[in-house]
C-alpha cells in the first residue's frame, strides 16, 4: 500500500488505468475505516464506496469515474492530506 498526497491520486489512477486492461484500485484513509474501490474491466468501470456514504455505481466511463472520485474524496476523506493507495 502506497501513501500518496491527495492531489496525486488522480495521476496515480490514470497511470494504473493506462497500464492495466483490468485492475482494482483501493483508496483509504489512515484509520482504514473508509474506502473507495474502483474496478476496471476493459472499458467500463465499477465504483464502490464504503464509509460515510455507501455508493455502488456500474458501467461508468473514465471521465465520470475521475470526476466522481475527486468529489467523493472531499466527503470521505475531508481532513486527510495523505491517502493510502493500493492497486491489484
Amino acid at each position: 500500500m502506497k501513501v500518496v498526497s491527495r492531489t496525486a491520486v488522480k495521476v496515480q489512477l490514470e497511470k494504473s488505468f493506462k497500464a492495466y486492461s483490468s485492475c482494482h484500485a483501493t483508496l483509504t484513509n489512515y484509520k482504514q475505516d473508509r474506502r473507495i474501490d474502483i474496478i476496471k474491466n476493459k472499458n467500463d468501470f465499477v465504483y464502490r464506496e464504503n464509509g460515510f456514504e455507501r455508493i455502488h455505481k456500474k458501467n461508468l466511463n473514465k471521465a465520470k469515474i475521475m470526476n466522481l472520485v475527486q468529489k467523493q474524496m472531499e466527503v470521505e476523506f475531508p481532513n486527510s492530506k495523505k491517502i493510502y493507495y493500493l492497486i491489484k
